[in-house]
């Protein structure tokens, strides 16, 4: 069981909440988020990210689970629906895919769903594993850096590696910092391969 938590802590929002702002900076991914319609509604746009080509973080996806897929056990299949309709429809590079209190709560297993999506469709489906009732804020930052680290990074070898190649992990872009700072890594010789959750 986690602690209580002291008054003031949970003012940023819940794990799901925490996890989601880590992540939506990810501009190109779709993010889906298992639950009904208004976890994903109120947690939209709650982070803001600025993105130099993709906007595809800016379309909204939910399964939209009602009271009758609970009672049914619906869950599963319709995540897994989901998640072929986005890669149809879409084409992302890869989907993350938040688990909520309510698939939580009934026991959706999310990691199994993503893996078999990932296998039958051949693209990254990235379960985050934080429903909003697993603790703080500052626990979904954790576990969305920790989902990234099991099923993002150092999945994929560069093509190109150069002797002077970085990746910036936990900067956030938020109002275009870093549009600043790389054009002195570029003068430096500097190139960044990756940005992570920024642009």
């Amino acid at each position: 069981c986690s602690k209580s938590l002291t008054p003031g802590a949970a003012a940023g929002g819940c794990a799901f909440d925490g996890a989601k702002i880590v992540l939506q900076p990810i501009t190109d991914v779709a993010h889906l988020v298992h639950a009904p319609l208004a976890c994903e509604g109120n947690s939209w746009d709650n982070r803001g990210a600025v993105s130099s080509g993709p906007t595809l973080w800016r379309t909204s996806f939910t399964t939209d689970l009602t009271e009758l897929d609970l009672v049914m056990g619906q869950g599963e299949r319709k995540l897994f629906k989901a998640i072929r309709e986005i890669k149809h429809t879409y084409a992302p590079p890869a989907i993350f895919v938040y688990s909520t209190c309510v698939t939580a709560l009934i026991g959706d297993d999310i990691e199994a769903v993503c893996k078999r999506a990932t296998e039958k469709f051949g693209l990254a489906v990235v379960p985050i594993n934080a429903p909003g009732l697993a603790g703080s804020k500052n626990l979904g930052n954790k576990l969305a850096a920790e989902a990234l680290l099991d099923h993002v990074i150092g999945t994929v070898e560069p093509d190109d590696p150069g002797p002077y190649d970085i990746n910036i992990l936990g900067e956030f872009n938020l109002s275009g910092e870093f549009w600043l700072v790389k054009p002195l890594l570029d003068r430096l010789g500097i190139r960044v391969r990756a940005c992570i959750p920024g642009d």
